[in-house]
């Protein structure tokens, strides 16, 4: 008989809290649908410069093949919902993210995405924006989750103080979820629990290095402004890669010339108004590539 499962998804704080199964009632013709949760948890490791973090999570979804079409994604949900996983993890509560109806079966890949986080600081209670520069937190692995009849609990520790990086003395912070261990229970079965660095590296997917561009010693995101013929240095060696591999700099200052290197130095002529300048990071792999590109305005 093919069997479903209901899978719901949960963000809760040092407990794990899991639904019980409910079976519906069927005719001969109804397959029998399981409950079961997915329950997301932050780990106990508070981060101690935030009172606050304020996270948005825009999409959960799961998928059985890891070589699979696209078409074969089962979302759990889509709804953007934003959670303070500091008060989350000290209050020990938990909040339902989303539900899905997914087929019982072996599944290879959960995929979250971050669109937004929002910190509050401890020392100074100034609010600040924490930029999420690799949005999917990808969880891979053939055979991942056998889902079976019977509820199940799949508990992700985010470690909160290592997803959290400070750049330039508190110029700029950005998020990069660092999965501390993860955990799949069945309610009479067996528990998988996987918690080594190298085998939590090896299941996350290759994320992006996360770019950091400071121009003449300025931070800059988007626009820069320097004289004619002056001698600029531009410099991303702040920029981090999570997985700690070594990065590949490559630069375009838009008046046909390149050069290669975390720290470049370029003039530009007053024949142009703006140059859009831009760098492409890779951390060597086709998947991991980071591009972005800044408004270089000269002046005579």
């Amino acid at each position: 008989m093919k069997m479903k499962i209901f899978v719901a998804c949960a963000i809760v704080g040092s407990l794990v809290l899991a639904s019980g199964c409910v079976e519906q009632e069927t005719t001969e013709d109804e397959t029998t649908v399981d409950m079961s949760s997915v329950t997301f948890q932050v780990t106990d490791k508070v981060t101690d410069d935030f009172d606050h973090v304020n996270v948005t999570f825009s999409e959960i979804k799961i998928h059985k093949e890891i070589e699979g079409d696209n078409k074969s994604w089962v979302v759990v949900t889509s709804e953007s919902k934003t959670v303070d996983l500091v008060a989350l993890n000290l209050s020990h509560i938990n909040e339902t993210l989303g539900v899905a109806e997914i087929e019982a079966g072996n599944y290879s890949k959960l995929w979250i995405n971050v669109s937004k986080c929002v910190g509050v600081l401890s020392s100074t209670g100034v609010t600040v924006n924490i930029t999420v520069p690799s949005g999917w937190l990808k969880i891979q692995q053939l055979h991942l989750f056998n889902f079976s009849k019977g509820n199940h609990t799949i508990t992700i520790d985010i470690d909160l103080e290592g997803s959290i990086h400070t750049f330039h003395g508190g110029e700029e912070y950005k998020f990069i979820p660092v999965i501390s261990s993860m955990n799949h229970q069945h309610e009479k079965k067996s528990k998988q629990h996987w918690k080594e660095h190298e085998e939590i590296k090896n299941m996350v997917g290759n994320r992006a290095p996360a770019i950091d561009i400071l121009v003449n010693d300025t931070l800059v995101k988007k626009n820069a402004w320097v004289n004619a013929d002056e001698d600029v240095e531009f410099n991303a060696s702040a920029t981090l890669d999570i997985e700690g591999d070594d990065i590949n700099y490559t630069w375009d200052f838009d008046d046909g010339t390149t050069a290669d290197g975390s720290v470049v130095n370029h003039s530009f002529s007053d024949l142009k108004n703006v140059y859009k300048v831009t760098l492409t990071v890779t951390d060597g792999t086709d998947e991991a590539i980071a591009i972005i590109t800044i408004n270089v305005h000269v002046s005579n």
